[in-house]
């Protein structure tokens, strides 16, 4: 068994459980203890799992979120980088979502630098919207409740928003990713913003730093066959491009 199919199986088996130790997967998996301990490890440093005396549980997934502010700050050059390339995606005319992604808070200073004056742009962030207002680009902003730790627009107000207008591209971001599940995020209001904005796209992209590659969160969004390409760092994982491609997702590596 593979390294990062061994990892998912153990994900799998706290989503079934709750909780696991490290001497039940050492015989489930017919590992070393160390080798367990190391995915464990691994684990924890992305998110996945919290980590207890002799094993791991999974995350409060209420509370799994960063805050927004203080999100913008983790991985910074990589999200700079994937923010040029969404700027560079997008053309004049074109009417564009940028969600509540902290990567697309950076596309906006890069929409500052660019010669783009005759865009719209929808979103469901209300700290990304007051950015673009700044730059006297025509933006419009979800109806909703506004979440406290992503800053984002939410609930049926939001949908039925979203039900009625389509647009050139969507710019979304993820919490994690799995081969079997797709692309996630902890919030399953997240996820139905996040699934009614791929509706009303013509082009869909997930914009993610390769980390998120490594997690799981809570509720999927997104199969990779309804996206049309991802944007992330050179760093992610070679099995993960390889079946993105293979899926007809283009990757632009940063």
């Amino acid at each position: 068994m593979f390294t990062e199919e061994r990892r998912n199986v153990i994900l799998d088996l706290l989503r079934k459980k709750g909780k696991v130790t490290v001497n039940e997967l050492t015989r489930q998996l017919r590992v070393s203890s160390v080798t367990i301990r190391k995915d464990l490890d691994f684990l924890e440093a992305n998110g996945s799992i919290v980590r207890t005396h002799g094993g791991a549980i999974l995350p409060d997934h209420s509370r799994s979120e960063w805050n927004f502010l203080k999100k913008i700050h983790q991985r910074e050059n990589e999200k700079k980088r994937i923010a040029k390339k969404i700027v560079s995606l997008i053309e004049d005319g074109d009417t564009v979502i940028l969600d509540s992604s902290s990567t697309n808070y950076y596309a906006t200073f890069e929409l500052r630098k660019s010669d783009l004056s005759m865009i719209t742009v929808v979103t469901n962030n209300v700290f990304i919207a007051g950015k673009l207002i700044e730059l006297g680009i025509e933006v419009l902003v979800l109806g909703g409740v506004v979440r406290e730790n992503s800053l984002s627009l939410v609930g049926p107000w939001a949908l039925r928003f979203l039900e009625e207008i389509n647009v050139d591209k969507a710019f979304l971001g993820t919490t994690g990713f799995s081969i079997d599940k797709g692309f996630m995020t902890p919030s399953v209001v997240e996820a139905d913003v996040k699934k009614a904005m791929i509706r009303s796209a013509s082009k869909v992209y997930i914009v993610t730093d390769s980390t998120k590659f490594t997690r799981s969160a809570f509720a999927s969004f997104a199969l990779p066959e309804e996206v049309d390409g991802v944007i992330t760092d050179e760093n992610i994982p070679k099995e993960f491009e390889a079946f993105l491609l293979e899926k007809g997702v283009q990757v632009y590596k940063t």
